[in-house]
């Protein structure tokens, strides 16, 4: 495309065809004097372009600025001179990715597929890795229960590198209970970890390795903190999704009082108390309980999500309007050529 043609795209619908039609005609009179190629795009093609910009139809962008509403033929004229004059100091400076912004049509390479991609599937994609994820973790006993144990230790082998899998702080499938506190925990109703396997609390190497057993059940792959923070992860997920997106983040404040203190409290003092060290004596020695463990977990899961999420919504969202543009553009132009005047 020649460098002296900008181009200019009316973001519209077919509805608006007398708009259409008067836009068209002022940018026409002015063809002369800068030159250009006004592309149509079609916003009724796209949900998610009708969803941000359809209030504000027929929308003419040219370079940098938009016009919307009552577009006047003194404003399209600014705003091609303002690009013009921009375009003449991209050429001064020797900048081609500036000439190419203003002057090429936009197309949607490979890498741009895969962006435009990510950034509408993005939640779904995380949604399915956690319930990978999970799914795992929990198909490990599973396959205990089976007789698979070949199958099984594998599954438990690769988790082993990011959690403890200390038998008594972990859910149990298919036995008497859901899980085998230390005695420590003082859950008097609850069968110990140590009174129903044989292994003594503090051989923590024979805890982590413990699988399970028939009467008592195959623990999961994930600790219950661990289970606790992926299941609430997934649960914000899939309300995130449910929700269009529509969630805006939490203060950094909120997370940390919300999501981070009460797991580092349950867990941190737990660790402190038991790490056996001298001048802490005074500190009383605790063991955490399953229902604390889940409950910290899931705060901090749930909130950690809150944070994250949107995030990730607000640093694709200005890249992904421009991408549905392009595809919406390239549509128009494949299926009604004759859009592009």
């Amino acid at each position: 495309m020649d460098n002296d043609v900008i181009q200019v795209y009316l973001l519209t619908s077919p509805l608006l065809a007398k708009q259409n039609e008067t836009i068209a005609s002022q940018l026409n009179e002015l063809a002369e004097e800068f030159p250009h190629q006004l592309n149509y795009v079609d916003v009724e093609t796209n949900q998610y372009l009708q969803r941000k910009i359809g209030g504000q139809l027929p929308r003419l962008e040219i370079g940098p600025f938009f016009l919307t509403g009552s577009i006047e033929g003194e404003d399209i004229r600014s705003a091609l001179k303002e690009t013009r004059t921009r375009l003449e100091e991209a050429r001064q400076a020797g900048s081609p990715r500036a000439l190419r912004q203003y002057t090429q049509a936009p197309g949607l390479s490979g890498k741009d597929r895969l962006a435009l991609w990510f950034s509408r599937h993005y939640v779904l994609l995380f949604n399915l890795l956690v319930v990978l994820y999970l799914g795992m973790a929990f198909l490990a006993p599973v396959l205990m229960k089976l007789g698979l144990e070949t199958s099984a230790r594998p599954l438990y082998s690769l988790y082993r590198p990011v959690c403890h899998q200390l038998g008594f702080r972990s859910f149990y499938l298919f036995g008497e209970q859901p899980f085998y506190p230390r005695d420590l925990a003082g859950l008097g109703s609850y069968q110990s970890f140590t009174s129903a396997s044989g292994i003594p609390e503090t051989d923590i190497r024979a805890a982590s390795e413990f699988l399970g057993s028939e009467r008592m059940g195959y623990k999961l792959a994930l600790c219950q903190r661990d289970v606790a923070i992926y299941m609430a992860i997934l649960l914000f997920g899939l309300v995130f999704g449910l929700t269009k997106r529509c969630i805006k983040e939490i203060p950094w404040y909120i997370w940390i009082f919300l999501g981070i203190f009460p797991i580092a409290l349950d867990g941190g003092t737990q660790l402190v108390s038991q790490l056996g060290l001298g001048f802490l004596s005074w500190f009383p020695t605790r063991e955490s309980t399953p229902y604390l463990r889940a409950l910290s977990g899931a705060l901090f899961g749930f909130f950690t999500a809150w944070l994250g999420y949107p995030l990730v919504e607000s640093s694709v969202q200005d890249r992904r309007l421009q991408l549905e543009k392009q595809d919406a553009l390239r549509r128009s132009v494949r299926d009604h050529p004759s859009r592009r005047s």
